[in-house]
């Protein structure tokens, strides 16, 4: 059998000057976080699947991103047979989940569908695009799961509830996927969970967003291509660079691409790993080429502190 994938984000890469195995390690401990699988067709000879990623939040919650529910971006649940959808727990998935848990709802954030407003590519208003600010969904399971703790949400952590509290904060990156150095290599996937690290450069708008420094001196005394070349950002609201983002990468610096949406940007805090952000979309410096999570790449994540968002999470019973 034929089995296709069809990931919107499923990349981790991880700067050159770390160890593949730094990545590995890195995710190894962050268990709730899992993939979610959508199959989208299936005949005697193929199976195709939508994919993302998912982080267990409650012991019967996972959030993700509303793309992943809804990849062409209409608002509407694209997959209503909730029978097609799991969500896939362990460190490797080519090797067999650990846990596949079955799906009961599915919510997308009411306020997700496209608006210009809350929109981060710049396109004729014509279309429907990604709107980051909203990428949110909640999958709802068909009983609660005890086997793993679920991770902490910012809403509910006072010491990261706030834009202030998570500027410059360290934050952890994971998914499932195409990997490598400094990018992630097409076709280069072994199911292992992934993870990055990178420092949060702007939260404004209900968007958190940071850049994938270069390891290259050249690039960072000269042609620095993160939040400090704003033209690099076609968003609206057009965001203000961050005058202090230092070009110089962090040690575990990498960033995300294709099949790591819905995945969460988590910081530390007193209640441990605690989901700060969903990913939602990356800029890449290079808008004419094949996209590539890379040096330069800009990161756009859907922060949980927007009050529409508190509202839907309320309303999900997740805070």
């Amino acid at each position: 059998m034929n089995i296709s994938i069809r990931g919107v984000y499923k990349v981790v890469a991880i700067n050159e000057n770390a160890k593949e195995s730094d990545s590995i390690k890195l995710a190894k401990p962050i268990d709730p976080v899992g993939r979610v699988e959508i199959t989208t067709n299936i005949t005697a000879y193929s199976k195709e699947f939508n994919i993302g990623t998912g982080t267990l939040v409650a012991p019967n919650k996972v959030l993700t991103a509303a793309h992943v529910i809804d990849p062409d971006l209409n608002g509407v649940i694209d997959v209503k047979d909730l029978s097609k959808y799991s969500f896939e727990l362990g460190d490797d998935l080519d090797a067999g989940a650990d846990h596949s848990l079955k799906i009961a709802q599915v919510s997308l954030h009411p306020s997700w569908q496209a608006a210009k407003a809350n929109r981060v590519s710049s396109v004729d208003e014509s279309e429907n695009v990604a709107n980051p600010r909203y990428d949110l969904a909640i999958l709802t399971l068909s009983e609660d799961f005890t086997d793993i703790a679920p991770v902490a949400v910012s809403p509910n952590v006072p010491e990261l509830a706030d834009d202030a509290s998570l500027l410059g904060k360290k934050g952890t990156l994971i998914g499932y996927g195409d990997y490598g150095q400094p990018i992630a290599t097409s076709g280069n996937s072994d199911g292992l969970r992934r993870a990055a690290e990178n420092i949060i450069d702007s939260v404004d708008d209900g968007l958190i967003r940071f850049d994938y420094d270069s390891t290259y001196s050249f690039d960072q005394k000269n042609n620095n291509q993160g939040l400090t070349s704003p033209n690099l950002d076609g968003s609206f609201p057009e965001f203000t660079p961050v005058p202090d983002s230092s070009p110089k990468p962090i040690r575990l610096e990498g960033g995300i691409g294709p099949g790591d949406s819905g995945g969460p940007l988590l910081v530390e805090s007193d209640a441990g790993p605690t989901v700060v952000g969903v990913a939602s979309e990356f800029i890449d410096p290079d808008p004419l080429g094949t996209p590539i999570s890379g040096y330069g790449s800009i990161y756009v994540y859907s922060a949980l502190d927007d009050p529409k968002t508190l509202d839907f999470l309320s309303a999900e019973d997740i805070i």
